[in-house]
């Protein structure tokens, strides 16, 4: 299966009610998301999308449903939350086949340790530095999410 790993576009540093869920994506950070999106249409149909119940998540994963128009319905996801153990969404993937596409949309350092349990690198996240916008294509077997492959990383800055 193809999980691709994304951060989260740029967010204001602070929202109107102080509460960190609460942070909007800045006008860069939504033409981050687009330019991404219209990159992982280049090489993937999206089957799902699961976000972090905060809003940038949240508006990041509407962007890219919008541009790659997944087989499924986005999905809000607790497990995606800052701080929480992202491989606790594997068991949810096996049924998905080896050949489906499914979009992550996380935070940091998360992601990062995310993706180095994944391709089994013990970097505690240090390996991938995911700024805002950027993601992780990875290559793995359903079965037993180790021993991933990347396909690409990438983020919006090298994009046209």
């Amino acid at each position: 299966m193809k999980i691709i790993i994304a951060r989260h576009g740029e967010a204001d540093p602070i929202s109107a009610d102080g509460q960190d869920s609460s942070r909007v994506l800045t006008p860069k950070g939504q033409s981050d998301i687009e330019k991404m999106g219209r990159f992982f249409q280049t090489g993937f149909k999206i089957k799902k999308i699961y976000h972090s119940p905060y809003l940038r998540t949240k508006a990041s994963a509407e962007i890219f449903s919008r541009i790659l128009q997944p087989e499924q319905e986005t999905e809000s996801m607790e497990y995606l939350l800052p701080g929480e153990d992202y491989l606790r969404v594997c068991p949810l993937l096996k049924d998905y086949s080896n050949s489906d596409a499914i979009l992550i949309v996380g935070h940091s350092p998360d992601v990062s340790i995310f993706a180095e349990n994944l391709l089994g690198i013990s970097g505690v996240g240090k390996s991938f530095l995911f700024t805002p916008g950027s993601a992780l294509a990875v290559n793995i077997p359903r079965e037993k999410f180790k021993g991933g492959q990347i396909i690409w990383f990438v983020s919006p800055d090298f994009l046209c």
